[in-house]
């Protein structure tokens, strides 16, 4: 293998038994390409889900060379617009091969074609589809990405997970081993640990490590990655390791009130058995009261407890159900009281710290200087800080909501 070429495609998995991650993903793949050669499936293209890094690309290659098939494979690199679509890739999808064996088709990151470029090219896809003699894979990041909704409803859907972090380690340890190099455990932990379930970013950290020297090694900064719900929730849920799980909790771009609210609504769409279920709202119950005592207390030092049993709540009891594809519910009733319940509570610390400066009571306060603040404020937005200051209050509780 050439010393020129970056890790993580010098040590891309050649077969199935260098794969890591995802096992029985795997082998429904396997078992759905291996049946276009006994006729046409029902379903004549295959799409694949998951988070980068997950081992959507690299399952398509191994299982290519294990079943001596020949890969052609269209990334978001090339056109693919409509035109190309309809030429490159139904020329590739409707002839046979020269040497008689059969082909594997991949589209990768279907759910990047957007764009002037790009345009049409979902429904050239659709077309292709109809002609082709052969098996036609494509990956994707984000399910629920308007331009691959269409794709859903002709394609055998397989779901992958995050890499765990003893798979990791263990690929990791053995490309380290095949490049004659070595890393002290404390580096290698962070290198996963910033990973988020992402291999291919792992094998590249580590390659980073590496060619930067020992001097670089135990001081690599975190990745700055802010997940929204809908990639928290399902992160979390695909996870099978509670450090990965604490991890993706962490990252999230929730409130640690907004985590439990969304948790509560939709736990039971991937905690199917009672069991399941039972374990992982005692889990939930056990991070609000954590979560409680927090804020009654200020002891920010229970924090740590609260993302491990959201954590272990949520990973492990999933123990039966098998991970699937699921459309996410926003919490109620309970967002609408909670956030009733903080707008009250900013209005009486306004009124509060109104009072105690002017000595009036909050009744007064809320009639004459609340609305003048405001106003002053909405004329001169720079005078937020200044009040806020002065009130030693929260600026957001100054900020006046306007209905629409």
């Amino acid at each position: 293998m050439s010393n020129n070429l970056p890790w993580v495609e010098k040590h891309r998995p050649k077969t199935l038994s260098d794969l890591v991650g995802n096992p029985e993903t795997v082998k429904a793949l396997k078992s759905w390409i291996e049946s276009w050669l006994s006729g046409t499936p029902s379903k004549r293209a295959a799409l694949l889900i998951g988070p980068p890094g997950t081992g959507k690309t690299a399952s398509v290659g191994a299982i290519s060379n294990d079943l001596d098939m020949e890969l052609v494979e269209f990334n978001s690199s090339d056109k693919r617009n409509k035109d190309s679509i309809e030429t490159l890739v139904w020329r590739a999808a409707s002839q046979m091969t020269l040497d008689g064996r059969n082909r594997l088709i991949l589209l990768d990151e279907v759910d990047g074609l957007s764009g002037t470029s790009d345009r049409g090219g979902v429904g050239a896809i659709l077309k292709v589809l109809n002609d082709s003699v052969h098996p036609i894979i494509m990956t994707a990041n984000d399910p629920d990405s308007p331009r691959i909704k269409d794709l859903f409803k002709v394609c055998q859907v397989f779901n992958f997970g995050l890499i765990d972090n003893d798979d990791m380690m263990s690929v990791l340890k053995r490309i380290l081993s095949e490049n004659n190099e070595s890393i002290d455990s404390e580096t290698l932990d962070e290198i996963i640990d910033n990973s988020g379930g992402d291999l291919r970013a792992a094998v590249s950290d580590l390659e980073s490590q590496i060619r930067g020297g020992p001097a670089s090694q135990g001081s690599m900064s975190s990745r700055d990655i802010r997940r929204g719900t809908e990639e928290t929730l399902r992160h979390l849920f695909a996870s099978n390791d509670p450090k990965m799980a604490r991890r993706i909790l962490s990252e999230s771009e929730l409130t640690h009130d907004s985590l439990i609210l969304w948790l509560e609504e939709n736990i039971h769409l991937h905690l199917l058995s009672s069991e399941e279920l039972d374990s992982g709202l005692e889990g939930l119950s056990l991070a609000d009261i954590s979560l409680g005592r927090i804020m009654r207390n200020q002891n920010w030092k229970l924090l740590a407890y609260f993302y491990e049993f959201l954590a272990t709540g949520t990973v492990m009891s999933r123990t039966v159900t098998p991970f699937r594809r699921v459309k996410y519910t926003e919490p109620t009733w309970p967002l609408l009281v909670w956030q009733g319940n903080r707008k009250r509570d900013k209005q009486a610390s306004v009124g509060n710290a109104l009072g105690l400066h002017t000595g009036v009571s909050k009744r007064r306060v809320r009639q004459t200087h609340l609305d003048t603040i405001q106003k002053i404020i909405e004329i001169n937005p720079q005078s937020l800080n200044e009040f806020a200051s002065w009130l030693n209050i929260e600026k957001s509780s100054l900020v006046q909501r306007r209905s629409r």
